[in-house]
């Protein structure tokens, strides 16, 4: 049947001829206006695959009686959604995890949140410290700050505690890498505070102060070696030397200090107390004690071994893996982590191409400018220096004696305060060639001044002098930690505290006397004018390096860089 025209005002409908009829609206083949409706041609857009008004389509016809080819006569409209899309709100798929990036790690955080994130490797290392405290006390006991004696000494008295720190660190060279570090530690912090104990307890009794002094020389050689060594090995590049001249030169300057300010105060209000009074040479003994039980509740809690040597002996990758993520917060494994087990594994390939006799040739040069540092130190804090600083003040003892004993040891315990946390900023060889030659002038000019009697002047410049020998020594601990090749590492450490140990017992033992002192000044102002000359040439600057790095420097006599 021919469909009748439609009048002018109404276009004709597009549909087919065959659908049943509708009343109402919307009538088929119109679109609701306002509703994009889904499978249908938009209005306005050209679709693919649909007629476009007002120009002819191949293949389709305006007649509604003829409808179109693969059309059913009664099409079924696409299902319309009128809510949100699937999955509208759920948060993003997560990202696949990648694999550990070799690339190295930049620290552009400040001081506070890296110290927070390396707490631990400080903690591991921590209770040597207290160690070190108490054998600070002991050096400066041995240089005359000590309270009143009520029993005969001698030189023995005096050099019992480097005695025993020599044979602490031979017996350290034999326990190298077969007893656990934690052991060793808890039983040094046992000695401490035995030893302790025992000059608490002692009234008038020279024998038994003599125990207390080689307990406690014996414990902090023991451990000397091996904690510096496993400050090295724990410690990431960046904090280094902070880490490792925290635990030992300043814990040495604390325990001096600490020893020089209760000393001579306590001798200042009790001139002389009754022989049975609890004394200045007790209270040394209950510190140190109260040092070894912190020590050994410390060191039981959270030393941590070293993963160097894990890999080293066991071969055991996932204890060292363990280790280095207990090492940082969070206690979690991150690419860092796996970049520093990576450093790890390159510092032993290193070691191990190294044969003995190469090793050692190596570390010898090494020991040599380690060792003469070392000595340096002790020449600045002896016995000698102490008798130049009585001799230049006795005039002020009334009114200015006590200030002036406490000034000393806050410069020397200053120096190394200044200098530890300058050590990642400015460097080691910077530190240690300014405190040497302010050292030289200073030891000059005392020296040419020494027989002016009670020269305040000569007290100015001492203090200064330890002030700035703090400086110069405080770079000898990371030096120790990372200048030696791995296979004698911790031998080598012990041979040069042996080295200092032996500088101070001579020194010691020398009498001294006006032309003594000054002659001693004018010899250290000259070996220590040779020293800056040396440093210059000889010390490397190893500030944020690896291991593999700073072992590379010193294997090299001559290092002019900074």
């Amino acid at each position: 049947m021919k469909n009748e025209a439609q009048p002018e005002a109404y276009p004709a409908a597009t549909g087919f001829a065959t659908a049943p009829p509708q009343t109402g609206y919307p009538q088929p083949g119109y679109l609701q206006t306002g509703y994009p409706q889904p499978g249908y041609p938009q209005p306005g857009y050209p679709q693919p695959g649909y007629p476009q008004p007002g120009y002819p389509q191949p293949g389709y016809s305006w007649n509604p009686a003829q409808p179109q080819a693969g059309f059913s006569a009664y099409p079924t409209p696409p299902p319309q959604y009128y809510g949100a899309p699937p999955n509208y709100g759920a948060p993003p798929p997560h990202p696949p995890p990648h694999p550990p990036s070799k690339t190295s790690v930049v620290v552009n955080s400040g001081w506070y949140s890296r110290n927070q994130k390396n707490k631990p490797q400080s903690n591991a290392v921590g209770a040597a410290s207290l160690i070190f405290v108490s054998g600070g006390m002991n050096i400066a006991w041995s240089m005359g700050f000590h309270g009143w004696l009520f029993y005969s000494t001698s030189n023995h008295n005096f050099i019992a505690w480097f005695i025993g720190g020599i044979i602490g660190a031979v017996l350290s060279c034999f326990l190298t890498n077969e007893v656990a570090k934690k052991h060793v530690l808890i039983f040094s912090s046992l000695m401490v505070m035995i030893g302790g104990i025992v000059t608490a307890s002692a009234r008038s009794n020279g024998s038994i102060a003599l125990v207390g002094s080689y307990m406690d020389g014996i414990a902090n050689g023991l451990i000397f070696a091996p904690f510096l060594a496993l400050t090295g090995e724990v410690s990431v590049s960046y904090m280094r030397g902070l880490t490792a001249a925290s635990i030992e030169q300043m814990s040495f300057g604390l325990g001096i200090f600490l020893q020089i300010i209760y000393t001579t105060s306590w001798n200042a209000s009790t001139p002389r107390p009754s022989i049975y009074a609890f004394t200045a040479e007790n209270m040394k003994g209950l510190l140190s004690s109260i040092y070894g039980l912190m020590a050994l509740i410390i060191g039981s809690l959270l030393c941590i071994e070293s993963p160097v040597i894990m890999l080293a002996k066991n071969n055991d990758e996932q204890g060292a893996i363990d280790a280095l993520r207990r090492l940082q917060r969070p206690y979690t494994l991150t690419n860092e982590t796996f970049e520093q087990l990576a450093e790890h594994k390159k510092y032993l390939a290193q070691n191990k191409d190294l044969s003995m006799c190469r090793t050692i040739g190596q570390a010898i040069p090494t020991f040599v400018r380690l060792a003469f540092l070392r000595g340096l130190n002790a020449m600045s804090i002896c016995r000698l220096v102490y008798y130049t600083l009585v001799y230049t003040v006795a005039i002020q003892y009334v009114n200015g004696y006590l200030g002036w004993l406490i000034g000393f040891g806050v410069c020397r315990w200053m120096g190394n305060f200044i200098a530890t946390f300058c050590m990642e900023s400015v460097g080691r060889k910077k530190l240690t060639l300014l405190g040497l030659i302010v050292c030289s002038v200073m030891a000059f000019v005392i020296g040419g001044q020494y027989n002016l009697y009670y020269n305040t002047g000569n007290s100015i410049m001492l203090l200064v002098f330890e002030l700035f020998a703090g400086i110069a020594f405080t770079a000898t601990s990371p030096y120790l930690s990372e200048a030696y090749p791995l296979g004698v590492k911790q031998p080598f450490i012990a041979f040069t505290f042996i080295a200092e140990m032996l500088v101070f017992i001579v020194l010691t033992l020398v009498t001294w006397s006006g032309p003594v002192g000054a002659t001693y000044f004018f010899a250290m102002g000259g070996i220590y004018l040779f020293g800056v000359f040396f440093g210059f040439l000889c010390l490397p600057e190893t500030r944020r390096t690896n291991l593999r790095e700073a072992q590379d420097k010193f294997s090299r006599f001559i290092n002019l860089g900074f």
